[in-house]
């Protein structure tokens, strides 16, 4: 999971910059990590202050009207439209009548001269009694709570931008994936946090709050609103993402509220529809989110507001590789670029006639040489939206089916005892299904994340056991083990798709019964032996508890060398694993035997 840093909020750290300015006060430092927005703003701030002092200075100083006299002061605000406002307001309360031109660039100059809810915050934050409306923009009222908490105390601090989150959100939305956003905060007064229910109501992406900011991860629950109706008036820096969301995801956007897009850095409505960046850094970064191409030459506007997206930007899009230690067996340069995604969910498209019949219907519907299968309760690897991705090796003979990886990660940030024990065991079989595969000899695979050669697996639908509801995946496994199809594997972390623990231990037990229940009907000699195997090690163990120490060692190895780390489990954990699983073990598979619960 990749931890995005975010850029200050410019909006709240230019308004701290003028209340510094207003008060007298020393102005916060600014450094080149912080969007250019706040560094124009506090340039043009110190410029000011050290051509004609304070604003108390100014108006108690015996030479004031001396100083009116020396050369106009010029400050180029760029394109810095929250500057001009700001100084146009601090210049006509404090330094009445001095001689200031403020210019930048041409872009700058044709939005000056209509009044915006920037003139409105920067005459409340010098003091002005205005009365709240009914329907206030969240910038103002941002900027009444920040003027009453600094005539309190100063020290306001700062926070990472909502704006810039807002991308990030499209990202996942259209690419899937998860995405940990350090510093952000549920009760933040930027606007911009609307992005939250947004993109939860309408394109699946769910918040969760974390003690080091939000996750963001995208629903297995399919969206289903066809029409996105959103009133951008109080949040217009969220319309091109949205914009650009809709457009990918297919789904109408019914917009109000754009009469402000046209005086922004470009005019967004016609920059959006277009596809054009015109020196727009909010622009720059929703095409790019998107998956559209922004031209070399136009790449650099995101340090208005973002001077590391491209780091972040880079390291998220350009998916990392393992070295080369011999695992990794499918690798990223590939003729395949399109796939049908599957996910069958009970009582929608499976007719209520079981998981087969639905994967039977997905299937045979793709119009793709390739389908990659999904069950409706996993989180969509990080590249699994992409409409551009390349997922396979070139070699002389493409795989029927490439396993894919699978990681248990609790919701919570202090998971129970029972889901440390679910994550435990998980990381041990999916180390073991990577392992067996990378060695040519697959005894595992999962359905919940695994990419299948079309025409391969309807070849093998008649060993599918119809009988028997469930089990499609390993049953497939073993019609194309026994076919000689080719079977791959990855482990590479941007195929990862994430499962949860279940959240019971009855819950626990009727899903393991129901794995352990479909053991008598595999054939495959691999599986079986491995099978056999594990049950043999586990009744040697209770048998003679001396044998717990061998078994330790193997559950430690798997461990050991699984990819992602821990997880969230202990060392307490995988001791307390490792010897109550031989009970637990031969519980499950006879319950399984005895039990009749299906998918």
């Amino acid at each position: 999971m990749y931890k995005v840093s975010l850029p200050i909020s410019k909006s709240i750290a230019n308004r701290i910059l003028l209340l510094q300015a207003i008060h007298g006060d020393e102005l916060m430092p600014v450094s080149a990590d912080m969007p250019d927005d706040v560094i124009v703003l506090h340039d043009a701030l110190r410029q000011l202050r050290d051509t004609y002092g304070t604003p108390d200075g100014f108006k108690q100083s015996q030479a004031a009207s001396s100083r009116l006299q020396q050369a106009p002061l010029v400050l180029h605000l760029k394109n810095c439209g929250t500057a001009l406002r700001f100084l146009q307001v601090h210049l006509d309360k404090c330094y009445p009548g001095v001689p200031v031109t403020l210019t930048g660039d041409p872009r700058l100059m044709e939005r000056n001269g209509r009044p915006t809810t920037q003139t409105l915050s920067a005459r409340i934050l010098h003091g002005e009694d205005i009365p709240a409306e009914e329907n206030e923009s969240p910038y103002v009222t941002m900027s009444r709570c920040m003027a009453q908490s600094y005539s309190v105390d100063p020290r306001i601090a700062n926070e990472p931008d909502w704006s810039a989150a807002a991308f990030w959100y499209e990202y996942v939305a259209i690419h899937g994936g998860e995405l940990v956003l350090e510093g952000l905060k549920r009760d933040s007064l930027q606007g911009d946090k609307a992005v939250v229910q947004i993109y939860s109501r309408y394109f699946g992406v769910i918040t969760s709050y974390l003690p080091e900011g939000v996750k963001i991860y995208k629903s297995t629950i399919p969206v289903r609103d066809q029409v996105v109706a959103i009133d951008f008036e109080h949040i217009p820096d969220l319309y091109p993402a949205i914009a650009y969301t809709c457009e990918r995801m297919e789904l109408t956007l019914r917009a109000t509220g754009t009469s402000r897009l046209r005086f922004k850095e470009s005019n967004r409505l016609t920059a959006v529809r277009l596809h054009e960046v015109r020196n727009d850094h909010r622009m720059a970064m929703a095409l790019l989110c998107a998956g559209f191409p922004v031209p070399a030459e136009e790449q650099a506007c995101v340090v208005k507001s973002y001077p590391r997206f491209w780091e972040n930007f880079t390291r998220i899009s350009t998916h990392s590789r393992r070295s080369n230690d011999g695992r990794t067996t499918v690798g990223r340069q590939s003729y395949l670029t399109l796939v049908t995604h599957a996910t069958p969910v009970k009582g929608v498209n499976d007719d209520n006639l079981g998981k087969k019949h639905a994967l039977s219907k997905l299937i045979r519907a793709a119009s793709t040489e390739y389908v990659w299968l999904h069950d409706d309760d996993v989180v969509w690897p990080q590249v699994a939206g992409k409409a551009d991705m390349t997922i396979l090796e070139e070699t002389e003979q493409a795989p029927d089916m490439i396993i894919l990886p699978l990681r248990m990660e609790s919701l919570s940030g202090h998971p129970s005892l029972l889901e440390r024990l679910q994550i435990a065991e998980y990381t041990a079989i999916q180390e073991l299904t990577v392992s067996s595969a990378q060695k040519g000899r697959p005894v595992m695979c999962s359905g919940a994340n695994m990419i299948v050669r079309r025409k391969a697996w309807l070849a093998c639908e008649g060993d599918l056991h119809p009988e028997i509801p469930s089990g499609d995946d390993m049953f497939l496994l073993e019609a194309m083990k026994k076919r000689g199809m080719r079977i791959a594997v990855t482990d590479e972390e941007d195929y990862t798709a994430v499962v949860r623990p279940t959240d019971s231990w009855r819950s626990l037990w009727h899903q393991r019964t129901r794995w352990a229940g479909k053991a008598p009907h595999y054939t495959d000699r691999d599986i079986r032996l491995a099978g056999g195997l594990t049950l043999t090690l586990m009744l040697l163990q209770i048998i003679c508890p001396l044998f717990w120490i061998p078994n330790l060692a193997i559950e430690l190895s798997l461990l050991r060398r699984a990819k992602g780390g821990r997880g969230g489990y202990t060392a307490g954990d995988v001791v307390l694993l490792s010897l109550v699983y031989p009970y637990y073990s031969l519980a499950c598979v006879a319950g399984g035997l005895l039990s009749k619960r299906i998918w």
